[in-house]
């Protein structure tokens, strides 16, 4: 069983400007006394180490020298160690995890990765598979359909009306692959109000679950809400999901309804039959 006072969950907002990372945790339960421990590791050669009390959502700065920048070219990966001590220094839990130091951001009518303007050769991945239908059949299946992509000469893909597997994520982070994370597509009405208490909670729970993945670079929780039966989109429904993804994620660029139409958006973007 874990711990009564382990990490339930961890935030990871990496800095390449301030050359730092900082960790948000999230524990099972506190208790006055405890600490939590930070390691990053490049291999077998500690990199940087810090230590703060353990208090819920706390942030804890780690300073990262000379870091090694994550992209599609050089994916490096930090190794980070967790540690969750007692006052006694009795490790309560220990958590082996990574991380990637990378930045994304629009300046104008370019997007940059690493501070470099960076164009992104994109496919539309739908997660499709012949003998698992929305489930791949293997890990590996999950690893080759990027390496194919790559081969291909593709640096990413929008991943398409489907919250893919995070094992997904856990490839393109370690291959490369720069992603889009989109929501999965049930059929909501997206023209009426009361979809909100039904899409923004699941939503959030995907932003909270991947948000971690250096390889996803932006975020799109809808796509094409084209006049639905005669009834257009609730442009608030797109406004207030746009809002909350920006105000949970300041790191990303969203995109509200990828093809039209646009409220609020980081990206006016419209798909062309």
């Amino acid at each position: 069983a874990v711990n009564e006072f382990g990490l339930e969950r961890v935030q990871v907002m990496t800095d390449i400007d301030r050359k730092q990372l900082t960790v948000i945790p999230t524990y099972y339960g506190s208790a006055n006394g405890n600490s939590l421990s930070v390691t990053v590791k490049d291999g077998d050669k500690i990199v940087a180490r810090a230590e703060s009390t353990a208090a819920q959502g706390m942030p804890l700065t780690v300073p990262i020298k000379n870091p090694k920048l994550w992209s599609p070219e050089s994916p490096f990966l930090y190794d980070v160690i967790y540690e969750v001590k007692s006052a006694s220094g009795e490790v309560l839990d220990r958590v082996e995890s990574y991380a990637g130091m990378r930045k994304i951001h629009i300046d104008g009518n370019k997007i940059y990765l690493n501070n470099k303007p960076y164009y992104q050769r994109l496919v539309l991945d739908q997660g499709f598979y012949p003998d698992g239908v929305w489930t791949a059949p293997s890990d590996e299946a999950l690893r080759r359909d990027i390496e194919m992509s790559k081969e291909a000469g593709f640096d990413g893909a929008r991943l398409h009306q489907k919250v893919f597997e995070e094992r997904f994520h856990y490839w393109a982070d370690k291959l490369g692959y720069l992603v889009w994370g989109e929501q999965g597509n049930w059929g909501l009405d997206y023209s009426d109000p009361g979809a909100l208490k039904c899409f923004l909670p699941e939503w959030m729970e995907v932003l909270s679950r991947d948000f971690n993945h250096p390889a996803i670079v932006g975020w799109c929780p809808f796509n094409e809400t084209w006049d639905y039966d005669g009834r257009k989109q609730d442009d608030d429904l797109l406004r207030i999901v746009w809002q909350m993804t920006k105000l949970f994620d300041t790191t990303r660029p969203c995109i509200d309804t990828s093809g039209n139409f646009h409220v609020v958006t980081d990206i006016y973007d419209l798909h062309d039959y």
